[in-house]
């Protein structure tokens, strides 16, 4: 079977994939894909829970049973053949995303237990980067809102996502790795979901567009446009989905305010560690076994 897993980041789609693709869980069953919904996942975590405690990876009977009843179709529907999740605190929870010592550090250690749950299948990893510069302000952000301490990390301590990147392989040598960036995913919005859930290209999904339409929120005619635009062309490509997102986003007066940098940190710190994250970008998307979906040339 084929398990495709969503890890994050946080601060980046914030749920909606898992959203949109349960709520087309009818349709896309009928495609052999289950999606399981959030109410499932207690199981499948208390069973990870002992691989992060450095027990011993669950036999292979109790590994196939969690599966059966994850993927079990509805009536009428064909036997799963994908399996879907999306679970962005799987490596992690948020106030441990960033670390001088990395992107999420148990990655690696996390990633394994995995590839120990799900021994024997084909695992696909989903992953969105979003720039550190505004990534640490809203990491932050919900540190604080817990009652946590602030993040204080200097500019020289921010972490690479090349190193996160690079600790997901050694965990997992055979899976496929799948990343975008935050900054790009309303325009490709509908390439990962079709990446993570597998899809025929040519289905249209109820909501898929809600998550790039928010950004119109506060320009009605704009908005009211992309979604007479999308009702009355029915694109039935990635690509002309890509360019009709990309040219109705362009109409966007301004873009939402966001929140750049920690404290104390310089513009000239920000236009650093935003090269910084560009080269790392450039390097995921050069290493083996990954793909790195990005917007439209032209």
């Amino acid at each position: 079977m084929q398990i495709a897993f969503h890890l994050g980041a946080h601060a980046t789609d914030d749920g909606a994939i898992l959203k949109v693709l349960h709520q087309n869980r009818a349709m896309l069953a009928d495609q052999a894909i289950a999606v399981p919904g959030p109410e499932a996942y207690p199981d499948l975590l208390r069973m990870a829970a002992r691989g992060f405690a450095g027990q011993p990876a669950p036999g292979a009977e109790d590994r196939d049973a969690l599966l059966n009843r994850l993927s079990a179709p509805p009536a009428q529907a064909p036997a799963a053949e994908r399996l879907v999740f999306s679970f962005e605190s799987f490596l992690g929870f948020a106030q441990d995303a960033a670390d001088p010592a990395g992107f999420y550090p148990m990655a690696e250690a996390r990633a394994r237990v995995l590839g120990d749950l799900f021994a024997g299948h084909q695992l696909e990893l989903f992953f969105c980067l979003r720039n550190p510069v505004t990534l640490l302000p809203a990491l932050d952000q919900r540190r604080r809102a817990r009652g946590g301490t602030p993040l204080t990390l200097s500019p020289e301590e921010v972490p690479s996502w090349t190193e996160f990147a690079a600790a997901l392989r050694r965990a997992l040598p055979a899976a496929r790795l799948t990343f975008w960036c935050d900054e790009d995913a309303p325009v490709v919005w509908h390439r990962i979901l079709r990446a993570v859930a597998g899809f025929d290209e040519a289905s249209e999904l109820q909501g898929a567009l809600d998550y790039p339409a928010a950004l119109l929120a506060a320009e009605p005619e704009a908005l009211r446009d992309l979604r007479v635009w999308f009702e009355s062309r029915r694109p039935a490509s990635d690509l002309e989905r890509a360019k009709a997102l990309r040219s109705h986003l362009a109409q966007l007066s301004s873009l939402p305010a966001v929140s750049a940098g920690l404290e104390r940190w310089s513009a000239g710190d920000i236009a650093r560690l935003t090269a910084l994250y560009d080269e790392d970008c450039a390097r995921i998307a050069r290493m083996p076994g990954v793909s790195f979906i990005l917007p439209p040339v032209a």
